[in-house]
């Protein structure tokens, strides 16, 4: 009982000043936390990517790191090549603030360089004393190239660059950025694609379109040279000069730029261009010349060849004549008396590669014959005792003034010889009394 009186005795006067003191304090804290979240915050995201990846994200956006660890990026360079590296600064803070720049300076066994996103050459102080950036405003943001170029060819050697970005605001605001550079050995290849062989008739150009294509992993330049052809030859770009395509595989009218060499080709990409063949004017059917193509860079190199024919239409026309009155063969001579009649055969044959155009005999009838009317024609058949072949197949003949005018081939007209294709023969027929 006694307890109990004690307690409400002392609880009841003191409550009040307790409860006012909790309140005190927590008006305080909730001030100065007020005071504190209304302060601006300042902090530089510094992120970056290969070159080679143009387009793609940014490594590290959103990470803020005084020492770089997962913002590490690491690309090759084959036989001492540039590599490059993109940069982006962004204020990732709530209030306007601008940034010291620094980064590792060129060191032994390395050069190092630092742009602007105009290709400007950064201040030297970069990799000093740093490089003080223009007032970004918040999400606002600065692109900037570095360019790691190795000179000691060691292969495996790394070279490690740090960028780091500081607030001028709150200096304990920083971000940071690791880059290695790693030498590779250079690995040299080529392929060189095989056209077919090709055909042309005599005067005519026969192009072979060529794609050499660097499978290597750097970049080379391929010097290209043909030999071996007794027919005039020469290269030339497939550039889409003149209203073309370019790299289409077809030459145009306007694709007349000679070319010796591919120029620097970066891995993967490929160069098209034409080897042109010549077929002389004064060719026969199915003479045939080699073009040997030499394709040669710096550790690597192709060739091919391929084999030009001249195709052309070869008419031979083969006469032949039998007596009628006596009976028999055709013959290439035969004998006849006054009064007796003789029929005559001439064999037109193409036996080229090409169609034959424009196929026509003018020939004088024989000495002292007269011809026999009703009896000129054209068959298929060798025997003569065929039916005459439709003049839109095979053409038309006739006597005119003394002699034998035929048109021969298909679509042929009383004026002009028609088509007579490769391996075609037709046959042409006419009598004569012997006077």
């Amino acid at each position: 009982m006694l307890l109990i009186r004690i307690n409400s005795i002392n609880l009841t006067p003191r409550s009040p000043r307790i409860l006012l003191a909790q309140v005190c304090l927590i008006l305080l804290a909730a001030l100065l936390i007020g005071e504190k979240g209304a302060e601006a915050g300042y902090q530089p995201d510094l992120m970056g990517r290969g070159e080679s990846t143009a387009g793609g994200s940014y490594l590290g956006e959103g990470v803020f790191e005084s020492s770089a660890s997962s913002q590490s990026l690491t690309q090759p360079s084959f036989s001492g090549a540039t590599v490059p590296y993109r940069l982006l600064l962004k204020n990732a803070g709530d209030a306007p603030d601008s940034f010291l720049l620094k980064g590792t300076a060129s060191g032994n066994g390395f050069t190092v360089r630092y742009l602007d996103a105009t290709g400007a050459e950064l201040p030297a102080a970069l990799s000093g004393a740093g490089y003080l950036t223009e007032v970004l405003a918040p999400g606002g943001s600065l692109s900037l190239q570095l360019l790691v170029t190795p000179t000691a060819l060691a292969a495996g050697a790394s070279y490690r660059v740090l960028v780091s970005a500081a607030s001028q605001s709150d200096p304990a605001a920083l971000d940071q950025l690791k880059t290695e550079t790693v030498v590779c050995g250079l690995t040299a290849a080529v392929t060189v694609s095989t056209p077919g062989d090709g055909s042309g008739a005599p005067g005519s150009i026969v192009n072979y379109p060529y794609t050499v294509t660097n499978v290597g992993n750097s970049a080379n330049s391929f010097a290209l040279s043909i030999s071996g052809s007794s027919w005039p030859s020469a290269i030339y770009a497939d550039d889409g000069a003149g209203g073309g395509i370019a790299a289409d595989g077809i030459r145009q009218a306007g694709e007349n730029r000679q070319s010796a060499s591919t120029g620097p080709l970066d891995p993967g990409v490929a160069y098209r261009f034409f080897v042109a063949v010549t077929v002389p004017a004064n060719v026969s059917d199915r003479d045939r010349a080699d073009t040997a193509l030499a394709v040669s860079g710096e550790g690597a190199g192709g060739a091919d060849r391929v084999t030009t024919s001249a195709v052309a239409a070869v008419i031979t026309v083969a006469e032949s004549v039998r007596n009628l009155t006596r009976g028999g063969h055709f013959a290439f001579a035969g004998s006849a008396l006054p009064g007796e009649t003789l029929e005559y055969r001439m064999a037109v044959t193409n036996s080229g590669s090409l169609p034959a155009t424009s196929v026509g005999i003018d020939t004088p009838l024989p000495a002292s014959t007269t011809p026999v009317a009703g009896t000129f024609w054209i068959g298929a058949s060798a025997g003569g005792d065929g039916s005459p072949c439709e003049p839109a197949q095979c053409g038309q003949v006739r006597e005119s003034a003394g002699s034998v005018v035929a048109r021969l081939g298909q679509g042929a007209t009383d004026a002009a010889g028609g088509i007579l294709l490769p391996g075609k023969t037709l046959y042409v027929f006419f009598r004569v009394q012997v006077q």
